[in-house]
């Protein structure tokens, strides 16, 4: 089973004694986000991980704090998601016989740190002496807080206002509140970095430009913001990595080889090109066009976005303050030890739980077929908030990043591939190499929307090494790049890098890269984005395959 299961009728029967060993994935989504927007990382997750464990290969995405109930502060919203997570364990058992043996969070910006304090509430219930924690993995994920750092009106207006904007959200990820949250859960001494620790393999990726949201500082866990200068950098990707089709289009996936790029000298860089892409829109790729299309989103952010972001953000804010307040948490303890005596100890299942496990699963369902107008509007505000940034972004910090696009293996990144199809071709559907596997078949035509040699990537990805334990040896990282971090974003960082992590730095040439390095308006929208998914997954499957490798020894 590579999907999430179909929900059927509720029955209280007896469970099944012996259910196969299940990994669970937990997808979290972001500030103002739905479960869709983690979509394509959970279809390449169900299509390319079953066949590198003996575990099936379960998905969850939790969809109680959805839209603007994300302002309501990490620990209300952890504790509905370890609910949901309760009870699709106890579902995959009750339903398809399976029994959640692994479990492993995808979370993406916010989401991030909601897995985090998710993690935290786990390991005090000593959920993972049950339930073996595996990959911990974070995209765009503000895990040292959010700070704008320019000295200019926009940036010292922002880290003013920011804390009250998004709820209790909004103070925890400006590190405005009492408590200091994201601070405590760094603390080696607390529950949260300790189940952190527990995870076998931890995994980001940043993005390195037009990524306004979440900067490459705080997702890459660092001091250093080396990309400011944009037009003086020259990026260097990861060698050989094989080319994925995209709704019939070839892109590379866009992994930034840090200790390759490098600093242009200011003589070097007039005859700079800049650092462009494949299959860039032709807005961004054409200069007046982009300029039209910045200017018209000044104009329209000036008199309609920002009235309207603040008066629906304040709104939210202080319903969200005082339902907090006032919400009864649920009791993840007692739910807990339901769990174990159901699951883990062949126990009849409670009731009114396999009621509540049934609701959940059907309540997905509906919000995966349909948004309501209270989420709608939520993406309103979460449009015009990335728009907002990026047009103070370019308007104020013009590039030239952008222009004619050339191919991948041509001037600006000449070591590369020389842009050649890497995949065997495909004839009347049928594949000849074996180990080209499609995804998101799309039903409306012939044509299939992402088609990725995963095995091509699980050999690439073996042999490099993206683990940084010697910033001295990244040129870009130098006095002029360091940020002024304050002492508690120091410890934090400090902190935090004493896990052993895969960091995946990422360059997008599009609008909004906070949503492209997800993809989550699909393949198709961020060819790009879902190419670079098809790299990270393949970190997963070379440490399952290995896993199911080591136990065949044994055995």
């Amino acid at each position: 089973m590579s999907s999430e299961a179909t929900p059927v009728s509720t029955t209280t029967s007896k469970p099944h004694k012996d259910g196969k060993s299940t990994h669970l994935f937990v997808l979290i989504h972001g500030l103002w986000g739905s479960p869709n927007h983690m979509r394509t990382i959970e279809r390449y997750i169900k299509e390319s991980l079953p066949s590198t464990t003996t575990d099936e290969i379960t998905t969850l995405k939790p969809a109680s704090f959805r839209f603007w109930k994300t302002y309501d502060g990490l620990d209300l919203n952890s504790r509905k998601i370890i609910t949901e997570i309760f009870y699709e364990i106890e579902s995959l058992r009750e339903k398809n016989g399976l029994t959640v043996t692994k479990i492993s969070f995808i979370g993406y910006s916010l989401g991030g740190l909601l897995a985090r304090y998710v993690i935290g509430l786990l390991n005090e219930l000593e959920f993972f002496e049950q339930v073996e924690p595996v990959f911990f993995s974070t995209f765009a994920t503000p895990h040292m807080g959010v700070e704008f750092f320019r000295d200019n009106i926009f940036d010292n207006v922002a880290n003013i206002v920011g804390p009250f904007l998004f709820g209790k959200s909004g103070g925890q990820l400006f590190l405005a509140d009492n408590e200091k949250i994201l601070v405590k859960m760094a603390d080696h001494k607390q529950k949260f970095y300790q189940g952190l620790a527990k995870f076998q393999k931890h995994t980001l990726l940043a993005n390195v430009r037009n990524d306004r949201t979440v900067a490459f500082f705080t997702s890459f866990i660092t001091l250093y913001s080396p990309f400011d200068e944009f037009d003086l950098v020259k990026i260097k990707y990861l060698k050989n990595l094989p080319e994925t089709k995209i709704a019939g289009k070839l892109v590379r996936p866009k992994i930034v080889d840090l200790a390759r790029s490098h600093k242009l000298a200011h003589d070097d860089s007039k005859l700079f090109p800049g650092n462009l892409q494949e299959e860039t829109p032709f807005v961004r790729k054409n200069k007046y066009a982009r300029v039209l299309v910045i200017v018209a989103l000044v104009m329209l952010i000036v008199p309609l976005w920002i009235p309207f972001i603040l008066t629906t953000s304040t709104m939210v804010s202080v319903y969200s303050f005082v339902k907090v307040r006032i919400h009864r948490l649920p009791n993840i303890k007692e739910h807990w030890s339901r769990v174990i005596n159901y699951v883990y100890k062949d126990k009849p299942m409670d009731p009114q739980d396999a009621e509540a496990s049934q609701k959940q699963r059907e309540k997905r369902k509906q919000v995966a077929q349909h948004e309501s107008f209270k989420g709608d509007t939520s993406h309103i505000t979460e449009n015009a908030m990335e728009g907002m940034l990026y047009a103070e972004e370019h308007f104020l910090h013009r590039s030239k990043s952008s222009g004619s696009v050339i191919p991948e293996g041509d001037a600006n990144n000449e070591d590369s591939e020389d842009g050649e199809d890497s995949n065997e071709t495909i004839t009347n559907g049928v594949e000849k190499d074996t180990s080209l596997q499609s995804i998101y078949p799309d039903s409306r035509t012939s044509v299939k929307l992402v088609e990725i040699n995963f095995k091509a990537n699980d050999e690439i990805m073996q042999t490099q090494s993206l683990r940084l334990q010697d910033n001295s040896k990244i040129s870009l990282f130098t006095k002029e790049s360091e940020l002024k971090l304050d002492e508690e974003k120091r410890y934090i960082m400090d902190s935090l890098n004493e896990l052993n992590w895969i960091k995946i730095p990422v360059f997008l040439d599009v609008w909004n890269s906070h949503d492209g390095i997800v993809s989550r308006r699909g393949p198709k929208t961020n060819p790009k984005g879902a190419a670079t998914i098809g790299v990270w997954v393949s970190i997963l499957r070379n440490h399952l395959q290995e896993e199911r490798g080591a136990k065949s020894l044994k055995t």
